[in-house]
């Protein structure tokens, strides 16, 4: 399938445990990728009339056929979920380098359900998924979230993470991205502090 990784990878933090499945070709032909996927899965797994903050209620991270091409303006990716600010569908975009990330790693979609125990945050690349401990960076505001991460992980690291409002669960809180950029529709930060998950790292060098 041209433009697409093949895969899905689906993560359960209750569990620490992730699996990859292959992304159907017909899936792919018919809903395009981003937006089509992102409802799609959400359709597939929220149960009717679910608790935003519900642990069942899935973070999905989904990009389209032409990320991480030479193709413009096409350096966007989304983030799916039933919305703690409307309680219905919610979908927030973000550019920049992130985008390209998941793909390169070698999935179209990242789908993210169950709470962690602790605070944890979640390191993927290549060799797939780490689940880190993050109750020292709880507390943390979302740049000193993203400069710690990247002392950590390399300054080419890509992150996606939460301040105290998404901990606290308000309800319009944002998605951090790489310090300067914000998906900031429809409370998907206050998904993640529901979860207890306070960043995502994408790993890589994909220049």
């Amino acid at each position: 399938m041209h433009g697409y990784a093949g895969k899905v990878l689906w993560v359960r933090l209750d569990k620490k445990a992730s699996e990859e499945t292959r992304l159907s070709e017909n899936i792919a032909l018919r809903l395009i990728g981003g937006k089509g996927f992102g409802a799609y899965y959400l359709n597939k797994i929220a149960p009717p009339g679910i608790d935003p903050f519900s642990p069942e209620n899935p973070l999905i991270i989904a990009s389209g056929p032409l990320n991480g091409t030479r193709t413009p303006m096409a350096s966007k990716t989304g983030f799916f979920f039933k919305s703690p600010l409307t309680n219905v569908y919610g979908e927030s975009y973000v550019g920049g380098s992130m985008p390209r990330f998941p793909k390169m790693a070698g999935y179209d979609v990242v789908i993210i359900t169950g709470k962690a125990e602790t605070p944890i945050y979640l390191v993927i690349g290549d060799d797939g998924v780490e689940f880190r401990d993050a109750r020292d960076l709880w507390g943390q505001t979302t740049i000193e979230v993203d400069e710690a991460l990247k002392r950590e992980h390399g300054r080419k690291a890509s992150v996606a993470c939460i301040g105290p409002a998404g901990e606290n669960l308000v309800r319009y809180a944002c998605i951090c991205v790489d310090k300067w950029r914000q998906a900031g529709r429809c409370g998907g930060g206050a998904i993640m502090g529901s979860k207890n998950l306070k960043a995502i790292v994408f790993l890589g060098d994909y220049d």
